[in-house]
């Protein structure tokens, strides 16, 4: 079994936003933000079942789309779409859909404000692809999130903000895709997909023509499958966790479109490669 199969559930969450689509910011009322981007994505090392590490070796690109759009000044809905490229295998894989609601923001005078956002939504296929087959980048997840937002402002705009959230897995293993392991391994005993948690830490500080960021993120899923070497499994089953660290840049000339650059690195955890990510973005505001 190949260990490409494994990264989607790390590569999809990198797709919008560098770490997740639901971030501190609300767009206002009727405006628009389109923001298509190219991910360049390696890894040399794998973390399987405890702790062990494989020297393994992936390339591959991705070209996602990410689209925000402000309902009311506290209600904004998000959709993101990812297309994989790699030499096994490419295409649609996996989408999502979101929403988010502040439903305070408190000023607090010389100290800026303090908002509170709640998101929620689900990640789901959006191409005909299997997780099984060799080169799949998707585990065929069907996953709800409910998370929580603070996010701290400064007068001059500096920011921190800290989510939280839990993710509700609700697909089901295939009978069909347990039925082709079982010809290669008859004892085997499906494990159904685990829910997880993740928190994220974010820094930034947002200007006239720039906007710059640094984040930490760490995913927690208790139970689960183990991947490990040369022993079929499915990797929908598999139960992952992780440490992240990235950051971006923006920049923008007429404080309206712009372009930015943002990276990712995958320090380790739990069925988990060691991914390294660059990405290269547009974003194009409309009202």
């Amino acid at each position: 079994m190949s260990i490409i199969r494994i990264f989607a559930v790390l590569l999809f969450p990198l797709v919008a936003a560098a770490q997740c689509p639901l971030d501190g910011y609300m767009k206002g009322k009727g405006v628009l933000d389109l923001a298509p981007s190219i991910s360049f994505n390696s890894a040399r090392k794998f973390e399987g079942a405890n702790g062990k590490i494989y020297d393994e070796v992936y390339k591959g690109q991705m070209f996602s789309l990410f689209a925000e759009y402000g309902l009311t000044e506290k209600f904004d809905l998000v959709a993101v779409a990812a297309a994989v490229f790699t030499p096994i295998q490419s295409g649609l894989q996996d989408g999502g859909l979101f929403a988010k609601y502040r439903p305070v923001q408190v000023k607090l005078g010389k100290a800026g404000k303090l908002g509170v956002i709640f998101g929620t939504g689900a990640s789901f296929p959006i191409g005909n692809y299997e997780p099984t087959a060799t080169g799949a980048l998707g585990q065929n997840a069907f996953t709800v999130p409910a998370r929580v937002i603070l996010q701290w402002e400064s007068p001059l705009g500096l920011f921190l903000n800290l989510t939280g959230g839990y993710h509700f897995r609700i697909d089901d293993l295939k009978e069909a895709d347990i039925a082709l392991v079982r010809k290669k391994r008859p004892e085997y005993e499906p494990i159904e997909p685990q829910d997880f948690t993740t928190f994220l830490v974010k820094v930034g500080f947002p200007a006239k023509h720039f906007y710059l960021d640094g984040w930490a993120e760490w995913q927690h899923t208790n139970g689960g499958a183990d991947y490990v070497q040369n022993v079929p499994d499915l990797p929908q089953a598999y139960g992952i966790s992780y440490t992240q660290v990235g950051g971006t840049a923006f920049y923008t000339d007429n404080g309206r479109n712009g372009c930015y650059l943002s990276g990712g690195y995958i320090l380790g955890g739990r069925n988990t490669s060691r991914i390294q990510r660059i990405t290269i973005g547009m974003v194009f505001k409309m009202e």
